[in-house]
């Protein structure tokens, strides 16, 4: 099980700051506070054998992960009188729906640029690093079937989502406010062209 590195509040927005900083200053960021996005939008290069992480927006164009922020606003606040675990913590929580909400962010993921039959079916995405602020954690799971597809904190999960839905959105509970930084890397092996990766991309999420 792998061990994730997180640090508290402050670390994590200066991290997310600095990935803006040098992500190129032409590039502005782009805020998503509601409607349809794809989080994960995975696809392969067969030319350069190599597997890549976008950001598809509702409109149907694809951006660099560390150019969009993802406000969790306000609105996205739901309160529990007490806790799951691994998913909600009791009191008050920031969600993501499973269904579209007016004003909320639908968030799912989709593997339109790969096809999946040649990495088995599905495509791994690590977890490889994040920051939150003290004491949160982030969970996504299928509410449907109450599967855990991906937790922050360890003893929930060991920090992989396998992607295998064409198109897929699930529900995504951020337990403290505060900044949230979270670096993906794909792993898999290609039916042909044998083991294959991604460059690490890092996402950031205000949260509150």
């Amino acid at each position: 099980m792998r061990t994730l590195a997180k640090s508290s509040l402050a670390a994590a927005a200066i991290g997310a700051a600095t990935a803006l900083l040098f992500s190129g200053t032409a590039q502005a960021a782009t805020t998503v506070s509601s409607g349809h996005v794809d989080v994960l939008a995975l696809s392969y290069d067969e030319s350069t054998d190599k597997l890549d992480i976008d950001v598809e927006l509702s409109n149907g164009s694809l951006v660099e992960p560390a150019d969009v922020i993802f406000d969790v606003h306000s609105g996205h606040e739901v309160t529990t009188t007490s806790a799951t675990a691994c998913r909600w913590d009791a009191g008050t929580n920031w969600v993501l729906p499973r269904l579209s909400t007016t004003g909320k962010i639908w968030a799912g993921w989709n593997i339109d640029g790969l096809n999946a039959a040649d990495f088995g079916g599905a495509v791994t995405a690590d977890l490889i690093s994040y920051t939150a602020p003290t004491g949160g954690h982030l969970s996504v799971y299928d509410a449907q079937t109450g599967v855990t597809r991906l937790h922050t904190d360890p003893a929930c999960d060991d920090g992989t989502i396998a992607v295998s839905e064409t198109h897929h959105h699930p529900t995504w509970v951020f337990t403290q406010p505060g900044t949230y930084t979270l670096t993906f890397q794909l792993t898999d092996t290609h039916v042909t062209d044998g083991a294959v990766t991604s460059d690490p991309v890092t996402y950031t999420f205000d949260v509150g």
